[in-house]
């Protein structure tokens, strides 16, 4: 029997020896494992013109149905103003909320490919409603001169059909925002060329983004409610007609599961553990079979979730219970995402901020003068452009010319930290400089007599709307410095399974910001005389100082959550 046991072992060790071990090891596992790219598929640049194809026609119509909103509402729907302005935030809200539960669905059950076209889908179904809304008499109430007031209001059944319209809507948008950026790097395996078609895509997207604040507004406006939403139907149909054949070509990834379950056992394991003491010898904790990672000191009570005690392992090495022991990776991994909460909490304000200036500027537009030339009048919903504009063009130049001079000047970089403290600043100033142009367009209307315009609502004051463009453009500046690098520091510091949720992350708190807004205009309406259906009757240059002066506040929360990061990373 010992004999035979020798043969055994030595015929083992030769096969180790010749490599052919490991051959006879590999046949017996799968060719695919969970989360790789198929081989099957080839991916590469022949994707592209699919994805970014279908990317732009998707964007350009998610963003036509919501940016000419408040006017459609007040329009067609014969909604008053502050209403109006609350029922977009809160849509605004849902449209930045869902794409992290379809960031989440993609990553742990459907998959890239098959998210985007089913919600592609659905985004389809939803603007066709709206266009059906925009388009038949019986969808809506009928339309009056908003000017002289008693129009009548939508029926209970008009207005449910809207909302389900877009609820429709906003539920195809959780699945296509951030996921077409997902499958694109997904189709490629050297780093430089993700990076290359993360590029192109976020070109497409800011294309994507102004198309519909110039062309889109202008159909709405000067054409037809009906043919503005058609025309995002259409798009919608088209970015599904241009997906599709994609099937062929682009590499899919098969889902990993929910990456939260694994954060969810760090905290039931080191619960359990509580009454445990803490070893230093680095041996009496769980690495797993991964690369190592150290432990540190902050948070230590997560640290017992990798605590090896008897049971917790089979002798092999592997976790016996799944529920009562962690690697050290995954503890850090939590660890990593309780440092970015406050600093991920500071841009709650600001996104509330922002979501109330939005709009406000659409109503301070109309009660000013937007005609440019004998025979244009700008759109009020394309205002917004200026601001895309202004960080389309910053970026390039921060990144060419501001970030180096900065690097030889101060002999030392700009860190993302410092990057995004820069965006919260220049919202500040954004906001103060709009309640100076209010505060001049209620200037000029009492020396013009119109500061009582009687039966008259939103009476138009004689002074340039231009005069919006300066704070819009501050905003976009700020938008280039906080933006990109605020996504660029989850990116980085985002665990290797939570990757996928970076970006959509990001946009969290600016979907609670839009839902918040609306707490905030119904507080201000009830507290204050600042916000009433007719703007000159108001002050809404108050409203931009208090929000400046809290954003302030709000700034000093900030440094302080950024020191506290610092410290925690240096552990």
């Amino acid at each position: 029997m010992e004999k035979e046991t020798e043969n055994i072992e030595q015929e083992m060790a030769s096969l180790e020896e010749e490599g052919g071990l490991v051959p006879a090891l590999a046949t017996e596992m799968p060719n695919e494992k969970v989360g790789q790219t198929s081989p099957k598929n080839g991916g590469g640049w022949v994707t592209a013109p699919f994805i970014l194809g279908s990317s732009l026609a998707s964007t350009i119509a998610s963003c036509g149905v919501t940016i000419n909103l408040l006017q459609f509402l007040v329009r067609r729907f014969n909604i008053s103003n502050i209403r109006a302005s609350q029922i977009t935030n809160i849509i605004n809200s849902v449209t930045c909320l869902s794409p992290v539960a379809g960031a989440v669905l993609c990553d742990s059950y459907l998959g890239c490919f098959l998210t985007i076209s089913v919600f592609t889908f659905i985004s389809f179904l939803g603007t066709l409603m709206l266009a059906l809304a925009a388009s038949l008499p019986s969808m809506a109430p009928p339309s009056c001169n908003h000017q002289l007031g008693s129009c009548q209001p939508p029926t209970r059944t008009q207005f449910a059909f809207l909302c389900l319209a877009f609820s429709v809507t906003t539920l195809g948008t959780a699945g296509t925002s951030f996921t077409y950026v997902t499958m694109g790097s997904n189709q490629f395996d050297r780093k430089e060329e993700q990076e290359r078609f993360a590029s192109y895509y976020f070109l497409t997207t800011t294309v994507s983004t102004l198309v519909p604040s110039l062309v889109t507004v202008y159909v709405m406006d000067n054409v037809g409610w009906n043919w503005g939403y058609g025309l995002c139907a259409v798009l919608s149909a088209l970015c599904l007609a241009l997906f599709v054949p994609a099937k062929w070509c682009c590499r899919d990834t098969r889902p990993e599961g929910s990456p939260f379950i694994n954060l969810a056992r760090v905290v039931v394991c080191a619960t359990r553990k509580t009454k445990l003491r803490l070893s230093v010898k680095e041996e009496d904790y769980y690495h797993g079979s991964g690369k190592h990672s150290e432990l540190t000191s902050s948070f230590s009570f997560l640290n017992k979730a990798s605590l090896i005690t008897v049971g917790d392992t089979h002798l092999d090495g592997s976790i016996a219970k799944r529920w009562r022991l962690c690697t050290v990776q995954e503890v850090e991994d939590l660890k990593t995402l309780i440092r970015l909460f406050p600093l991920w909490s500071t841009g709650i304000y600001l996104n509330t901020a922002i979501a109330v200036q939005i709009n406000l500027t659409i109503l301070q537009s109309l009660a000013m003068d937007r005609s440019l030339g004998s025979s244009f009048k700008i759109p009020a919903a394309s205002f917004k452009v200026f601001s895309y504009i202004s960080m389309a063009i910053s970026l390039p130049l921060m990144d060419r010319f501001l970030y180096p001079f900065s690097r030889s000047l101060l002999r030392r970089p700009f860190t993302l930290l410092h990057k995004i403290g820069m965006g919260h600043v220049l919202a500040i100033i954004g906001l103060a400089a709009m309640a100076w142009v209010e505060r001049r367009r209620i200037q000029v209307m009492h020396q013009r007599g119109l500061a009582f315009p009687g039966d008259h609502l939103d009476a138009v004051v004689p002074i340039s709307a231009l005069w919006l463009v300066l704070p819009l453009v501050i905003f976009g500046v700020g938008s280039a410095f906080y933006v990109p690098n605020l996504v660029n520091l989850y990116y980085q510091e985002f665990p290797a399974s939570l990757k996928n949720l970076g970006a959509s992350v990001s946009l969290l708190s600016l979907g609670i910001g839009y839902y918040l807004s609306t707490t905030v205009v119904h507080a201000l309406q009830n507290a204050t005389p600042w916000l009433t259906d007719d703007i000159n009757r108001g002050r809404v240059d108050n409203v931009y100082w208090m929000l400046a002066g809290l954003g302030g506040l709000n700034f000093l929360y900030y440094i302080l959550c950024a020191r506290l990061y610092e410290l925690h990373c240096s552990d």
